[in-house]
């Protein structure tokens, strides 16, 4: 634990209390191969991320913000667990007869900057209800 926490701060990134470093982890472990790695993956869920330019471009479309306005506007009063996040963005997607990626990626890119992540949901979760509507407020 320690190690990573030194890694992060190489990359200026401070851990903070909440979301949990260990759930964190835990979420990231099978995905990445070493500790620098997954420094790099986690720091979006203790700073803004920098969203990149080609995901932004991709997912962040002027077609996709009304559904996700819809979305967070579900998110405001979901019970903030997985299974119903999950449940919140099937809804959304059932509304606009959409395909579940073609929410969930602008999601994940406006949540992690990046369109790869561990479940949108389970990232959800960790960041927590006000960090995820104010990180989809400024898009």
């Amino acid at each position: 634990m320690v190690d990573i926490i030194k890694r992060l701060a190489r990359l200026n990134v401070n851990v903070i209390e909440t979301p949990s470093l260990p759930a964190v982890i835990d979420l990231y472990k099978e995905r990445v191969n070493t500790l620098n790695e997954l420094a790099a993956s986690i720091a979006y869920f203790y700073q803004k991320p920098v969203i990149e330019q080609a995901a932004a471009e991709k997912h962040l479309t002027a077609e996709i913000k009304p559904v996700i306005a819809t979305l967070a506007g579900l998110l405001k009063v979901v019970d903030w667990q997985a299974e119903a996040i999950h449940h919140a963005i099937n809804e959304v997607v059932t509304q606009y007869q959409l395909k579940f990626p073609k929410v969930a990626m602008p999601l994940r890119v406006m949540l992690t900057g990046i369109a790869q992540s561990p479940s949108i949901d389970q990232v959800m979760v960790l960041l927590g209800r006000e960090e995820v509507l104010a990180r989809i407020a400024n898009h």
